[in-house]
């Protein structure tokens, strides 16, 4: 908690111009009173359930267990939904950001938040910067940062404003010296901070408690809205590290430390979550929390564009959640915990074999990637022509950067999928390219 609380009553100030006038589709909104007793519909545009050629979805799961979809779950699963997403599906993951990061019920009077679901957690971010960045606008990062949201941000023509990182993350003293000393009369003030605070793409570092409180109070102080984007939340190692049991039978809790969204007491967090690690990316389900008020406007947009997220993939997850229950999905992080530790000490084992003291890299805490500073000036000819020809594929430095027009010594290299085998020989097939290079 910060010492000072400087709560956010009226949003307008974080709006876009393209957010301020999204309204809502007059057609969606008559969603919201099509399940009342009584109610007959002629207003929808809603193809006729009848006429669709499916009768049931059955999923046998891996420990044999199996999901049966049919009947009234199985047309509403194909059917046009609510853009927010599922009403049970959206009950169950409110459900979830209760337990795990201590909110207040939704509808509590005065801070009211609300969850919406979407095409994975890259289109949240997307819709999300819609409706709160312009062109010309300034927005604060940390460098390196994710590449799909430079993509989505560099095409605005914005001053991104990269902040040095340390093992921790943003570095705190820089933030504040870069908002301290702006020169308005060069660039607007920043209204948002893009942060990814576990296992941050691609550095894979890890913010600890006392960094994220030192970044909220100087976001409370400065009026920031934080992006919180955490994909990689439920994949931390240090809750897992000293596991002793082989199937997590025994982990009936989860201790993944306080998220920026459970510290906020502002109302100035939006969190984006994703279920792309931890259950399946082709799922394409992830999930925005946030202020009621801020929420409306990034569901108005949604609603002119995909409408809402597949009810396939809804309806799936849904099942999924109602037969694990909370006991069950916390066996199966604890599962995940361990396997991508399991294979980051498996990558660890093969640099201390065959990169030792050619590279500098902190162990990561969390998440699926290594990043590794390279003894040479620019890793990009190296990485995108040299490595390819040895059949290794990392990803160089500069695609991350904030300023892709200065070179980077860095690399960035995934754990998540190769076999231990395989992990081996790419670093060693890297360890003698760098080697060839150094010779040069």
């Amino acid at each position: 908690m910060t010492e000072k609380s400087n709560i956010i009553k009226d949003y307008t100030y974080f709006l876009s111009k393209r957010g301020k006038l999204k309204e809502a589709s007059p057609i969606r909104s008559l969603f919201q009173y099509s399940s009342l007793p009584g109610m007959i519909s002629l207003g929808g545009g809603l193809p006729n359930a009848s006429t669709f050629p499916f009768k049931s979805i059955n999923i046998e799961l891996k420990d044999g267990s199996k999901l049966e979809i049919e009947g009234s779950d199985l047309e509403e699963a194909f059917q046009y939904s609510p853009t927010p997403g599922l009403p049970r599906l959206q009950k169950a993951l409110k459900d979830l950001q209760i337990r795990q990061h201590n909110l207040c019920p939704p509808d509590e009077a005065g801070k009211e938040w609300n969850l919406i679901i979407s095409n994975g957690s890259q289109e949240s971010l997307a819709n999300a910067f819609e409706v709160l960045i312009d062109d010309n606008d300034s927005i604060i990062t940390e460098n390196p940062t994710y590449s799909g949201t430079l993509s989505i941000l560099k095409p605005l023509s914005l001053n991104i404003c990269g902040i040095e990182t340390d093992r921790y993350g943003m570095i705190p003293e820089k933030l504040q010296r870069l908002l301290s000393e702006w020169d308005h009369s060069k660039f607007k003030f920043p209204r948002v901070i893009y942060l990814i605070p576990c296992g941050q793409n691609p550095s894979g570092t890890t913010m600890n408690h006392q960094r994220k409180l030192d970044i909220y109070s100087i976001c409370s102080k400065y009026n920031l809205l934080i992006i919180e984007d955490d994909p990689y939340y439920y994949l931390q190692f240090e809750s897992s590290e000293n596991a002793d049991d082989d199937d997590g039978a025994s982990c009936s809790s989860l201790n993944l430390g306080k998220s920026l969204l459970s510290m906020d007491v502002d109302g100035r967090v939006l969190r984006f979550d994703s279920l792309s690690k931890i259950l399946s990316s082709g799922l394409r389900i992830g999930f925005v929390t946030g202020n009621k008020q801020l929420l409306e406007k990034i569901n108005f947009h949604q609603q002119s564009t995909t409408l809402h997220s597949s009810g396939l993939s809804q309806a799936v997850v849904l099942s999924l959640l109602n037969k694990w229950g909370v006991e069950k999905w916390n066996q199966h992080i604890s599962f995940i915990q361990r396997f991508y530790l399991e294979k980051r000490n498996q990558m660890i084992d093969s640099i201390d074999k065959h990169l030792k003291g050619l590279v500098e890299f902190n162990i990561p805490s969390a998440g699926m990637f290594i990043w590794f500073k390279l003894p040479v000036e620019d890793s990009k000819t190296l990485i995108f022509k040299n490595a390819v020809e040895k059949k290794i594929l990392l990803v160089p430095g500069i695609s991350f950067s904030t300023d892709s027009t200065k070179p980077s010594q860095f690399v960035r290299a995934s754990y998540s999928t190769a076999s231990k085998e395989q992990i081996d020989e790419a670093i060693k097939r890297f360890a003698d390219l760098l080697n060839e290079e150094l010779k040069k």
